[in-house]
């Protein structure tokens, strides 16, 4: 196949191949140079490969698996166990070449264990991280990691993270010398655990970043830094809050009321001005630190959600993320 493929596993989330295959069509529909491998059991998913009139496109490849890795499943379980399954297949194209990317909604701790296995760390980087950029007031955005692929990071891991960070910043936002923060209770320089005061005392002594000290929750989505570094519970965390909180405001606005007629126009234009923010818009969270590209979809994403996951797969492959990565980090090291 010409152009960016991209491997997919089509078991994985909430939903599954009935939001997968859909996915894969509109996604053929929005990038003519987009070819997709589709890992799945194929007794599940062929009917709604004819549905959906899939079969015989020739920039579509169906794959037969034999297993597909539980939402619920142990991640040591599905690295050893679960080798026939779609997540595993998807992730091993990447790592022999067939795909530029993978792309799951499936288990996350299965997905970071088995991608760290499959692919390895780049040189310098010791786990790798979920990482978003989120939308900000100032319409920048802000790279917030990591997002549930680590539960606990020591300040080293944490100090990796800022860099990696800081070079998505710099590079793919175009934000010149990009302000590096960490997560913190407080932005007192006393507040913390003794690993966020590591962390900070590690990135206070890099020249090569302009690290402006600790930013709170409430600092996330407001313009305070470009790149927001914690560990993956506190990241997963608030990025959860925040999107429920997002489905709360929405149901307030368009729910129905007596006056549903008469606010009409003015829910609409509302609904204009935060779209940026609403959560299946920036779905996708690619595991960086590794050698191959590998995205991370929420299990609870819908066709358009999932379509935004294969797009950032995608870009990323174009802009061959994990090779600048590296490459930049030895510059750092160097400099």
């Amino acid at each position: 196949m010409e152009g960016i493929t991209v491997a997919l596993d089509l078991m994985g989330g909430d939903f599954g191949p009935r939001v997968s295959v859909p996915a894969i069509k509109q996604a053929l529909a929005f990038y003519s140079d987009l070819n997709v491998l589709a890992f799945g059991k194929e007794d599940l998913v062929l009917d709604l490969f004819r549905k959906e009139k899939l079969t015989g496109n020739s920039r579509v490849e169906l794959i037969n698996t034999a297993d597909a890795v539980e939402g619920n499943e142990n991640p040591i379980h599905a690295l050893r166990h679960k080798r026939q399954s779609s997540m595993w297949a998807a992730i091993e194209a990447v790592s022999t070449k067939k795909a530029m990317a993978a792309v799951s909604a499936g288990n996350t701790g299965a997905m970071v264990a088995i991608a760290n296995h499959l692919l390895g760390n780049i040189p310098g980087i010791h786990r790798s991280a979920l990482v978003k950029v989120l939308p900000t007031l100032n319409k920048k955005g802000t790279v917030f990691l990591d997002l549930g692929a680590n539960l606990y990071c020591d300040q080293d891991t944490l100090f990796q993270f800022a860099l990696m960070g800081s070079i998505l910043a710099s590079d793919y936002l175009n934000i010149g010398n990009p302000r590096v923060a960490v997560l913190n209770v407080g932005r007192e320089a006393i507040k913390g655990t003794d690993v966020i005061q590591g962390a900070s005392a590690l990135l206070s002594q890099c020249k090569n970043l302009n690290y402006i000290g600790f930013v709170e929750g409430n600092d996330i989505f407001g313009s305070a830094a470009d790149v927001i570094v914690t560990d993956g519970f506190s990241g997963n965390i608030a990025l959860k809050t925040a999107e429920g909180l997002y489905r709360v405001i929405e149901q307030r606005l368009y729910g129905f009321s007596v006056l549903h007629k008469l606010l009409k126009p003015i829910k609409y234009l509302l609904k204009k001005r935060i779209t940026d923010m609403q959560p299946d818009e920036f779905n996708g969270s690619s595991l960086l630190g590794l050698n191959g590209v590998v995205v991370k979809s929420h299990g609870a994403a819908d066709c358009n959600a999932l379509v935004s996951a294969i797009a950032q797969a995608r870009s990323e492959s174009i802009n061959q993320v994990p090779k600048h990565i590296a490459d930049c980090l030895v510059k750092l090291k160097g400099a």
